[in-house]
């Protein structure tokens, strides 16, 4: 892939135009145009209990903790936020293209029972840990769960 200046992404305000060329290129080709969420990209994610924890590690390398979203309803984790390209702008010439930038979405089934209250985040090392409490689901009210970036 070879891109010069003129086809250079400089953030969000190019997004749409991009978008409109994707969408446009890929319908001629005959090809069903993708739905919003099938452009996210899906962080590598394990999912595991402990004798008292419901755990979800997720690699989200290079990312602000402030720019991940978690949300719970004690059934379901959403995490979701934007990973931002940070290679110098320019012309360049890939050989290998596999770091995924841009917005992605994780929507984890939470299969045991655990206290939504009891939620937890820490992001470290390029990581981020969800934990939960094992214990009973009281309500179904969707929380955000704060994260620690220490």
């Amino acid at each position: 892939m070879l891109l010069d200046e003129k086809a250079r992404f400089d953030g969000p305000s190019d997004a749409d135009g991009i978008y409109e060329i994707f969408v446009t290129s890929y319908s001629q080709r005959g090809h069903a145009v993708p739905m919003e969420e099938d452009l996210n990209w899906h962080p590598a994610t394990d999912v595991y209990e402990t004798e008292t924890e419901f755990v979800v590690q997720v690699d989200l390398a290079g990312m602000d903790p402030a720019g991940i979203t978690l949300h719970s309803d004690g059934e379901t984790l959403a995490i979701i936020g934007t990973r931002q390209n940070i290679s110098p702008p320019g012309k360049k010439h890939f050989f290998k293209m596999e770091i995924n930038v841009g917005p992605f979405a994780r929507r984890i089934a939470i299969p045991v029972d655990v206290d939504p209250g009891s939620a937890e985040a820490v992001y470290r090392n390029g990581f981020l840990f969800v934990k939960f409490s094992k214990g009973p689901r009281d309500g179904g009210d969707r929380r955000r769960i704060e994260i620690d970036g220490n």
